[in-house]
């Protein structure tokens, strides 16, 4: 409770110690900033707050006395401005053991009650020092749940970057195994092919050689018999003449043209697709390859119609009467593959260039095919679709924008099964568009769906099988 003193020392307007004391003429004392503020708030006549004497408006003065006796008294309460060990203000040389709460700092007595600190709320050192102390252990207690937070975040970060190169550097391994494979398989084709061309120049070479060979004999005859005619025409000794004649004549009439070898040095085999032959047999080594996918027609919602040997899907408008079976989708217009994957990476493609609107993933066996649901993983659908003709998207748990700039025509998936990837590529350069990470527990099928309009040609989605 407040003591007698501090009640006469305390201004009547704001209950607290005065703080630049000023004296009216009835002789009551009053803090001057509230003075100031009665008098601008008052109406009429000014009167005494306590004795309702008028007066007026600067008919006031500073009680220096007053405030001289409030400051030593402060003083008495606060053991006086010797305390060993005090921070002395550098100002008027007094203790400070006053701490004002507005500016934070500690200030002395003088400061207190002087036009700097006017209005703010100055307390004792001691209970501010309380304060903040339990001020400081509060924001302790919170900061060290930060640095918990930051400690968990930072060794996760750590994690994560262990695990990226971890991961990165088996990445490199295996596309360097793989590549090194493809390598060696061109590596040996082209040996392969390089040998073949050898040994075919090596054959006909020979046989092109055996003819010049035959050819050099025979013209060297026929060079001969010239020579020895010639001779003898040139010749006047008739006797000589006559008596080689018939030798001549028969050395001629001996002369054939020899049979020769006539080897094909167009080499057309190697002008062909060759690159193609032996894209063709690169199967064994690439070894995943468009999957022979048929669409199942037991499946297939009664508006959707199957041909080119189960790998074409054409919207219809009118609904044919298929008999009903527990495996038809009779909501959405879907249809899955008639081969379920429990195992292994698989890879197809769909041509959408004619569709419309669609759906393209996976879909678990376990599916509710009688129920329009969304095509999201906790309804065991693991989809990307084309919406409104432009927009493509995924539908995780929510549904993702994939990026708006594409233009499919033919779209690659790809299922790794114990890995539990399903990946989406634009089959035309094989660049990314979007993967689901999940755990694949049961059987899954290849799920298609087409989304009609009102376009004057049928949507179509059709299976793309490379024979190799």
């Amino acid at each position: 409770m407040a003591t007698n003193l501090e009640i006469d020392l305390s201004c009547p307007v704001c209950l607290e110690v005065y703080r630049d004391p000023v004296l009216l003429r009835c002789g009551h004392n009053f803090c001057k900033e509230c003075i100031e503020r009665y008098t601008e708030e008052s109406e009429g006549a000014l009167i005494c707050p306590l004795c309702r004497a008028e007066f007026d408006g600067d008919s006031f003065y500073c009680n220096r006395q007053l405030a001289n006796v409030i400051a030593g008294v402060l003083e008495l309460r606060l053991g006086g401005g010797g305390q060993e060990g005090s921070l002395q203000c550098e100002e008027h040389g007094k203790a400070r053991e006053l701490f004002c709460r507005d500016d934070q700092r500690l200030v002395c007595l003088v400061c207190a009650l002087s036009q700097d600190h006017k209005g703010h709320h100055c307390v004792l050192k001691d209970d501010a020092y309380k304060e903040c102390k339990d001020t400081l252990k509060c924001e302790i207690a919170s900061l060290e749940e930060v640095f918990k937070k930051y400690t968990t975040m930072h060794t996760s970060q750590g994690q994560d970057i262990t695990q990226l190169l971890d991961m990165t550097e088996r990445l490199r391994e295996d596309i360097a195994v793989k590549f090194e494979t493809l390598h060696e398989f061109l590596n040996m084709k082209e040996r392969a092919i390089v040998q073949n061309l050898t040994e075919k120049e090596e054959c006909i070479l020979k046989q092109l050689e055996g003819n010049v060979l035959i050819l050099s004999r025979e013209r060297d005859n026929v060079e001969a018999i010239l020579q020895d005619m010639s001779a003898m025409v040139n010749s006047e000794d008739s006797n000589q003449l006559l008596k080689e004649f018939a030798s001549l004549k028969q050395r001629s009439e001996s002369i054939y043209y020899p049979v020769l070898n006539r080897p094909d040095i167009k080499l057309d085999e190697f002008y062909g697709p060759l690159l193609y032959g032996v894209w063709k047999q690169m199967k064994n080594v690439i070894k995943i390859v468009p999957s022979p996918l048929r669409f199942d027609p037991k499946t297939a919602n009664p508006r959707l119609r199957i041909s080119n040997l189960g790998r074409k899907l054409i919207y219809c408008k009118i609904q044919s009467e298929p008999p009903e079976t527990p495996e038809r989708f009779t909501n959405h217009l879907s249809v899955i593959a008639s081969t379920g994957l429990t195992s292994g990476t698989h890879y197809w493609e769909v041509n959408v260039s004619e569709g419309s609107d669609w759906f393209l993933g996976v879909a678990a066996a376990s599916v509710n095919r009688k129920v329009c649901v969304a095509t999201k993983p906790e309804n065991g659908y693991w989809t990307i679709a084309r919406g409104c003709g432009v927009n493509y998207f995924a539908y995780g748990k929510e549904r993702i924008i994939i990026s708006p700039d594409i233009n499919l025509e033919t779209v690659g998936v790809h299922l790794d099964y114990e890995r539990g990837k399903l990946s989406f590529y634009d089959a035309e350069d094989m660049s990314h568009i979007y993967t689901f990470s999940d755990t694949f527990t049961e059987e899954l099928y290849p799920y298609f769906s087409i989304n009609c309009n009102e376009q004057s040609v049928a949507p179509t989605l059709e299976l793309f099988h490379l024979e190799l």
